[in-house]
C-alpha cells in the first residue's frame, strides 16, 4: 500500500542518483549548525511494502565507519551532440582565414570542474556491516558477508527521513545496491548500498522487539497497514508499531507469495 505522498522539498541539490529520491541542500542551517536538508521520498506503511521495494533484506550488526564523503553529483552532462553527417551542421561558405582549432575558453560558472563555482555537495558516510539474517535473499548476498552501506551524514547535515545508523549496533536493513556508474560522485566506494526510502528501510533490533525508524511504518503487511491507518490516532503520531525479526520474515514472505502469484498471471 504505497499513498505515493511526497515529504516537501527546497532549492538545492538533488539526490535523485544516490538517496533514491530527489532533495536538496538548503543554505539555512538548523539550530545546532548543521545546514537543512530536505527530500521528496516514496512512502511505505509496512514491512511488505519496504520488502518488495528492496533488492535484499537482511538482519546485521554495524562494524565500523568505512569512509566519509560528499557527493557532488558527478560529472555534469555534455550538451547535446550534433551529428556532423547533418546538411546544416557542415558550413558551406568556410572562411579560409579561420583556425582549424578553436581558441580555447574558461569553463563556464556553476560546470563540474570550475572550482571558483563551490559546487554544493551531500555528506555521505559509509559504514561496514556484518550480515546476520537475511529477510529478501539476493545479489549473492549471504549469511556472515560484509557489505558497505551508505547513508546520510547527519554529523554533517540535518535531514528529516534519516536516521543515523551507529556502530555497534544491529537493524534489520531493507536495501538497494547502488555500483560505480548509479554513484559517479562517489570515488571511494564503488558498490555500496542505501536503505530503501530514507529510513523507512531501517529497523532497530532491541532485546526481541524490532521497532521501525520511520513512523511512517505501522504494520507488517499493506493489509495489517491499512487496519491501522483507518484507526484512531495512527496519523496522529499516538500510534506505535513494534514487531519481531520472525514477523518480519513473515511479512517478507507475504512479500515474496504476491510477486511469485503476479509472475504465474503474466505467463
Amino acid at each position: 500500500m504505497n499513498n505515493n505522498k511526497s515529504v516537501p522539498a527546497v532549492i538545492g541539490l538533488a539526490l535523485a542518483c544516490l538517496t533514491a529520491c530527489s532533495g536538496t541542500v538548503s543554505p539555512v542551517s538548523g539550530g545546532d549548525g548543521r545546514p537543512q536538508v530536505e527530500a521528496d521520498y516514496s512512502i511505505y506503511a509496512s514491512a511488505e511494502e519496504v520488502t518488495t521495494a528492496s533488492d535484499i533484506a537482511i538482519t546485521a550488526a554495524v562494524l565500523s565507519i568505512e569512509t566519509r564523503e560528499c557527493d557532488d553529483g558527478g560529472e555534469s552532462s555534455s550538451g547535446p551532440t550534433v551529428d556532423p553527417t547533418e546538411s546544416d551542421a557542415v558550413d558551406t561558405n568556410p572562411d579560409p582565414s579561420a583556425s582549424s582549432s578553436p581558441a580555447p575558453t574558461s569553463t563556464p560558472s556553476g560546470i563540474a570542474g570550475n572550482s571558483a563555482g563551490g559546487a554544493q555537495c551531500m555528506p555521505m558516510v559509509f559504514l561496514k556491516v556484518r550480515v546476520s539474517g537475511m529477510m529478501k535473499r539476493g545479489f549473492g548476498v549471504n549469511d556472515g558477508d560484509e557489505i558497505i552501506v551508505g547513508n546520510i551524514d547527519t554529523d554533517a547535515v540535518s535531514m528529516e527521513g534519516t536516521t543515523p545508523i551507529a556502530v555497534g549496533k544491529q537493524y534489520a536493513l531493507y536495501l538497494t545496491q547502488l555500483t560505480a556508474s548509479d554513484h559517479p560522485g562517489i570515488t571511494s566506494v564503488p558498490t555500496f548500498w542505501i536503505p530503501v526510502g530514507g529510513n523507512q528501510g531501517i529497523f532497530t533490533l532491541g532485546k526481541g522487539t524490532v521497532q521501525p525508524a520511520s513512523a511512517n511504518i505501522v504494520g507488517l503487511t499493506a493489509a495489517d497497514a491499512e487496519k491501522a491507518l483507518r484507526s484512531p490516532g495512527t496519523t496522529t503520531g499516538r500510534h506505535k508499531f513494534a514487531t519481531t525479526v520472525s514477523g518480519l520474515k513473515k511479512a517478507a514472505a507475504v512479500a515474496a507469495a504476491k510477486k511469485a502469484a503476479a509472475a504465474r498471471k503474466k505467463k
